[in-house]
């Protein structure tokens, strides 16, 4: 296999497809961005997929204009993945097999989260991330790495997320329609982490709150492993909705209302400021201060902050001093939404998710609005990575296999 793959990832979002191209240098561990493409999308709503042709028009529009500029024509991609039907629950396996060879070795360890994920085939959902926690060597528990170690009997405790079985199929067929396979599947606000946290954010304790346009996203690292995974069904589209009911307005209007003059401090507008909102099926429009439209923006915020706390306080998060938390996706982006994660969240340390050191990578994907659709691509290429070491190691397996049965048959015949 070659030490340098294209690998494409895909951005589903509730407003917008994120195409993004890279160059996956696994001899050098390099990353490289080649191309992206964005193309606003009307086929979701809350994350879910409503109007199939839609969705997969947006997708075809991203791969028409990077075959235009680089002549690369993707015939699969990995796809980000969110929305309520999102579960995720620890289970434990037991493999005796492992450590047959006298120790375990590395190569049985790498394969462990694909044995995991054989041994789910009976779930009712389809499994999209099996992540390993921790290890019970002869009743050991919580070994990080029983690479070397010699066993009798060997546990593994894992992390397995769950999706809709509904919605995946929708995305399958998005994609067959768009003229591409399914490389894998990946978890939204996985990605978001990928991009923007390090190593030490996740050895130390941190969360990625993944603000998107159909839900709030939740991802909780403990020692370097995942601890939990929430979905909360609130994003920026219940921000705009509030608006369309409360000035009976057009959901385009009201959008365009809350991107140009929404801001969850009030006291940071002029009191007089006016702004002019159309009336819902009328020529007539609606005179309304823009301090009013703030307050009513700063509400939702506060609900969607206290749900947020309330998710945060399951876990083990606060036990750290100034746990780190930082924020992502688009919606995260509204004036003053920071200000206040920061205000009613006095224990964390947050900030907005700067993305990585990428080679290529522009200065427009380098946003809390873009992190997933790079963290996507940055999972995709880890994984590829992951997959080509694996079968490597299994043609090494092959290969030593058949020297062993020729020499056997070699003895046999020069007894």
């Amino acid at each position: 296999m070659a030490s340098s793959d294209i690998v494409t990832a895909i951005d589903i979002g509730t407003t917008k497809i994120c195409t993004i191209v890279a160059r996956n240098d696994r001899h050098n561990n390099i990353v490289d961005i080649i191309d992206y493409s964005f193309a606003p999308c009307e086929g979701l709503k809350k994350g879910n997929v409503e109007d199939i042709y839609l969705t997969s028009e947006a997708i075809k529009q991203t791969l028409v204009e990077i075959k235009k500029n680089t002549g690369i024509s993707p015939k699969s991609a990995y796809v980000g993945i969110t929305g309520s039907h999102i579960k995720y629950m620890t289970r434990t396996d037991s493999f005796d097999d492992v450590g047959g060879q006298g120790v375990i070795t590395a190569e049985e360890v790498r394969r462990i989260p694909q044995l995991v994920l054989n041994n789910s085939h009976n779930y009712m959902n389809p499994v999209i991330h099996s992540f390993t926690k921790s290890f019970t060597v002869d009743g050991q528990e919580g070994i990080g790495d029983p690479t070397g170690m010699h066993a009798t009997g060997f546990d593994v405790t894992s992390l397995i997320v769950t999706a809709g079985q509904e919605f995946t199929h929708k995305i399958e067929q998005v994609m067959e329609e768009s003229g591409l396979s399914i490389d894998g599947f990946v978890l939204n606000v996985l990605a978001s982490a990928q991009s923007v946290l390090t190593t030490s954010d996740k050895n130390y304790g941190s969360a990625v709150i993944d603000i998107g346009c159909g839900t709030t996203d939740i991802l909780v690292f403990k020692d370097g492993h995942i601890e939990s995974i929430e979905i909360i069904p609130v994003g920026g589209f219940q921000f705009t909705n509030d608006i369309v009911l409360t000035y009976n307005t057009t959901f385009g209007d009201a959008e365009l209302a809350k991107l140009q003059f929404a801001n969850t401090e009030p006291g940071s507008v002029d009191m007089s400021e006016m702004l002019s909102l159309p009336v819902n099926n009328s020529d007539s429009a609606s005179n309304i201060y823009r301090r009013d439209l703030c307050q009513l923006v700063r509400e939702r915020a506060l609900e969607l902050i206290r749900l947020i706390d309330l998710k945060l306080a399951e876990t083990s998060i606060r036990e750290k001093t100034n746990p780190k938390i930082v924020l992502t996706g688009g919606s995260v982006m509204l004036p003053g939404f920071l200000e206040m994660f920061q205000q009613f969240l006095p224990d964390f340390k947050i900030s907005f998710g700067q993305i990585g050191d990428i080679s290529g990578i522009p200065d427009t994907l380098d946003s809390p609005f873009y992190s997933t659709g790079v963290g996507i691509m940055q999972f995709a290429c880890f994984e590829e990575s992951r997959l080509a070491v694996i079968k490597e190691e299994e043609k090494v397996i092959v290969t030593n296999s058949g020297k062993g049965f020729i020499n056997k048959i070699k003895n046999m015949i020069n007894r």
